[in-house]
């Protein structure tokens, strides 16, 4: 099983690595390849002439070029996917999900593909396991039950701004003092990503959008699993049969 990844930046690039890394060690005898390629940004989905050949280095611009690429290039192998994941951010999530599926049609991608949207923002998936955020910061844990105490998991409520105040002391404030510019603050969510995706539990995490994604990794390292004991049974009886 092979899986493409495409994420909007370097800090949902980091994050895929330790999760996958935590992925791959719940079942060592089938590991899963992959291979993340981040963004520079999001962008926006393209139309007209410019869906064709867009190379802009941002995630949804160039969406259409790069899923014909890596449906040439994976046609061939096995239990190959592409796995796109981006933010919500304030789309509608239903709507968000007909637009790039239609991208997918209308590109007339054959190869298997998932859409994983992080709603509202992937920092949201962090959120989701308040463990994990206090073996990542453990000075966090004096301030995390009342930082959270009104937050909803997967809700459009200025996500990342909420875990900067959980992880931060002295609140937004602080932060911004430490990270004055959109730089800054980029460097420091992906070291947030990092660390706290070293910590995460796949499987206690409780935001919806990454279970999403679990669920949909799951269905096809089963099929893979599946297809392989078939295989194995098939060459047994054929075997006893000599």
């Amino acid at each position: 099983m092979f899986v493409q990844f495409l994420v909007e930046d370097i800090s949902g690039g980091k994050f895929l690595q330790a999760f996958m890394e935590n992925y791959n060690a719940e079942m060592p005898e089938v590991q899963v390849e992959y291979d993340i390629k981040p963004y520079r940004g999001i962008g926006n989905i393209p139309k007209g002439a410019n869906a064709k050949n867009n190379k802009s280095g941002q995630l949804l611009s160039d969406l259409p070029k790069r899923l014909r690429a890596f449906n040439a290039a994976l046609m061939n192998q096995p239990d190959a996917c592409v796995v796109v994941v981006l933010d919500n951010d304030t789309r509608d999530t239903e709507e968000f999900y007909r637009q790039l599926n239609q991208l997918a049609e209308d590109a007339q991608i054959v190869l298997d593909r998932v859409f994983c949207i992080a709603v509202e923002e992937m920092e949201a998936w962090l959120l989701g396991d308040r463990d994990a955020i206090i073996a990542a910061f453990p000075d966090a844990a004096s301030r995390i039950s009342t930082k959270l105490l009104n937050y909803q998991q997967d809700s459009i409520c200025g996500t990342w701004e909420i875990l900067a105040e959980v992880i931060t002391k002295g609140g937004m404030t602080a932060f911004r003092k430490k990270n004055p510019t959109s730089h800054d603050i980029g460097l420091t969510k992906s070291a947030w990503a990092e660390r706290i995706g070293k910590h995460i539990s796949i499987r206690k995490n409780k935001s919806p959008s990454f279970q999403q994604m679990v669920r949909a990794l799951d269905a096809r390292r089963e099929a893979c699993l599946s297809a392989a004991k078939a295989e194995q049974e098939k060459t047994l009886a054929s075997s006893m049969m000599k």
